[in-house]
This record gives structure tokens, sequence and C-alpha cells, in this order.
């Protein structure tokens, strides 16, 4: 699916010129800090992919933290064709050391090959961009593939382009509804947009009164043989508008009573 760019708007540059003056990464809470404006907050992660259009702005991992690092802008306007160069795929291979970074096998040991891949796919918003590829396995690749290719693509579009990692996480348990949702594709849609240090705690938050959802955990076997974890949604309701503030105030009114 081509992508087109959008225009950027004060927002943007605002955020540019924090990452500029700051070369070794700032976190999305501290880009979100240091902007004032509640309701571009709630935008905050949707504005920052936006950028990538023209900007290069990828997410590292610095000091146990996930960062956003300005690194200049884009020779020409990003139109995504899929088109990986060879600079880049050599990159990311030299980068996975020989192992696939999905399920840790090598080529040594396991005399795997690996692929470059789009870890969110193209059809479902994923951008040809350094931070959206890996270098995974043929049978991870394939097995990966065909998983993906159950969902429907606009329903994955929509709930990747969604800002709320709360939303995103819900709308995914929603497609369950009453089954065991596996772990990793939690982990994936909470990571679709910024990286979420503890991705469990979101989902843990869904389950404050406040929000009110039933999620049960459970472990199973998946096709492999191997023991995953596994998460399921009792009842489907809409998350209130206000989700956010509502798990912030739950938090902070929890905190008050402890602390007295």
């Amino acid at each position: 699916m081509a992508t087109t760019a959008t225009k950027l708007g004060a927002i943007h540059h605002k955020i540019l010129d924090l990452l500029k003056a700051t070369p070794t990464g700032l976190t999305i809470y501290e880009i979100r800090d240091q902007i004032a404006d509640l309701d571009v907050q709630q935008h905050l992660d949707k504005r920052v992919r936006e950028l990538r259009y023209t900007h290069k702005v990828p997410l590292r991992r610095i000091g146990g933290k996930a960062v956003y690092v300005y690194e200049g802008e884009r020779e020409e306007g990003l139109s995504d064709g899929g088109h990986i160069s060879s600079a880049l795929r050599a990159k990311l291979l030299h980068a996975a050391h020989g192992k696939c970074q999905m399920c840790g096998r090598t080529i040594a040991d396991d005399d795997i090959k690996l692929e470059i891949d789009h870890k969110i796919p193209r059809n479902w918003g994923g951008l040809t961009v350094e931070e959206n590829l890996w270098a995974i396995c043929g049978l991870c690749n394939g097995g990966k593939r065909d998983f993906f290719a159950t969902f429907n693509d606009d329903e994955m579009t929509r709930i990747l382009a969604k800002d709320s990692v709360y939303e995103r996480i819900a709308e995914t348990l929603r497609i369950y509804e009453g089954s065991p949702t596996p772990a990793w594709l939690l982990q994936f849609v909470a990571n679709a947009d910024d990286f979420q240090e503890d991705w469990q705690k979101r989902l843990r938050e869904l389950r404050y009164p406040v929000i009110g959802y039933e999620i049960a955990a459970s472990r199973r076997k998946n096709p492999a043989g191997k023991w995953e974890a596994a998460y399921t949604l009792r009842e489907w309701k809409p998350l209130p508008e206000n989700h956010k503030f509502l798990i912030k105030e739950f938090e902070r009114v929890n905190r008050k009573a402890r602390s007295n």
C-alpha cells in the first residue's frame, strides 16, 4: 500500500526542534512532557510517525530506554514503494549477527537463511524504514505472513493507525473476543507506534475498575509446540474517550491513598 506524506505543521517542527537539541534522543514521554497542549499530547505518536516521511527519526534502544533520535532530512520525501536498498539490507543483516530476530535460531547452528521483513506489513500501513524492518528466518517469515493473512487488512490498518496504545490492544483483543489472543500479537500492536517499556502494564491498566475490562491470562502451546502466553477478553465494550485520563486519575488516587 503506497503511503503519502503529511504536510508538516507547527507541532511537527516543535518536535524536530526538541530532537535536534538532544542528540542522545528523547523518549516519547520526554517529548510529551515538553509539549503542554493536551490535545497534541494525545496524538503525539502519530505526529512523530508523520515526521518519518521527510526526516530520519528512528527509534533506538539507548541506555535501556527507547528514544527517538534525529538523524537529518531524507534526501527525497518518502514514497513507500517497498524497495529495500542493498546498503540497508546489508546493515540489517549485519545487525542480526546471524540470528533470527523472531525465533532466535542461528545460521551457524540451525542452517537457516535470513530474510528482510517488514515488522508491520505494508498492507497494514507499515513503512519501508529501518525501524520497521528486521532479519528473520524463512520459516518465521512464512509463518508470520500466513498468520497475518488471516486478518482483514483494512481492520488491522485501522487498529494500527490508532494513537492510543490502549485502543490498539483493546481492538486486537476484540478480534479474539472470548478466545485467547497470543501475547506476542498484543506486544506487536502495542509497539506499533512507540516502543512500550512495559506493554503488559498497559494491558493491566485496562483491568482497572475505571475501565473494567475482564482479561484472563493463560498459557498454551503454539503450532511449533512451544508454550506461549495468551490473554482472553471476556466481553467487549468501547473504551471511554477519556480513558487515558481515567487511568492516570485512578493511579493518582491510589498513590495518594497508599501514602496516607
